[in-house]
């Protein structure tokens, strides 16, 4: 609820049910294993809504903007986010990628590492995971130039705060129905792609092969499309993508 509070558009939260309610949820494109419809578009679907716009919205009070910014002031621009860990491993890019990544970013910026206390200690980041509530995060969050992490809660967030995101997505569940037209989506589709898997139901066979496919070329070439900085010149970071692993450029 916390996340709701200070939205203009609800009134109020975890009242009485009254005559009218209504399910979001959308476990039936999950045992269907849908590829195209979004989530969003699914659920208005339900009260004959057909136009809409998939855009999150997140509020933070002015108290809480003024102490993300305190909370960064001292750090280098860019400032990226990061979150390495999702709740579901089908969704977690390897972490070796991440401390491939990092000194690359370390190298034209400074890093704020965010997330629970399932994130992997990636060094030269300053580690704010499990540290902080939701809304803290957010505050944190609001402050970034960028942010990298998995198909998360705080995918949704950053979209809400209209801060750009690079997402790894990989092939569990699909850009079409989660993806945001903002961001760049990093998806790889193999054969048993999308699986849907959640866990404790599920387990992947395959050794999340759609995550691995994922280079890092590919994160560090969808970093460098947002312009927030001057193109590397390090040869290494130039290397062509991987075949079989796509980008999904913003529009």
């Amino acid at each position: 609820p916390e996340l709701l509070e200070l939205d203009p558009d609800i009134d109020s939260l975890n009242g009485s049910e009254t005559f009218f309610s209504f399910d979001s949820s959308y476990w039936d494109l999950v045992s269907r294993k849908e590829t195209k419809e979004n989530v969003a578009a699914h659920s208005l679907a339900k009260m004959g809504v057909q136009k809409y716009e998939y855009k999150a919205r997140f509020f933070l009070s002015n108290k809480e903007k003024e102490w993300g910014m305190e909370n960064v002031k001292n750090l280098r621009r860019p400032l990226f986010t990061v979150n390495a860990a999702s709740k579901e491993p089908v969704k977690t890019w390897p972490t070796q990628n991440w401390l491939t990544l990092i000194p690359l970013l370390l190298d034209q910026g400074d890093i704020v590492q965010l997330g629970d206390t399932q994130e992997p200690c990636l060094p030269g980041t300053k580690c704010l995971a499990g540290k902080l509530t939701m809304r803290e995060s957010a505050a944190i969050l609001s402050r970034a130039d960028l942010h990298i992490g998995p198909d998360s809660l705080l995918m949704h967030v950053a979209n809400g705060l209209d801060v750009p995101a690079v997402i790894l997505m990989g092939g569990s569940r699909p850009e079409a129905c989660l993806g945001y037209e903002e961001n760049v989506n990093l998806t790889n589709t193999p054969a048993c792609s999308p699986c849907w898997i959640h866990k404790g139901y599920e387990t992947c066979s395959h050794e999340v092969e759609c995550m691995k496919a994922l280079t890092v070329d590919a994160a560090w070439r969808a970093v460098e499309s947002f312009n927030l900085f001057p193109p590397h010149t390090d040869s290494s970071n130039n290397r062509m993508l991987q075949e079989g692993t796509t980008t999904t450029k913003r529009t």
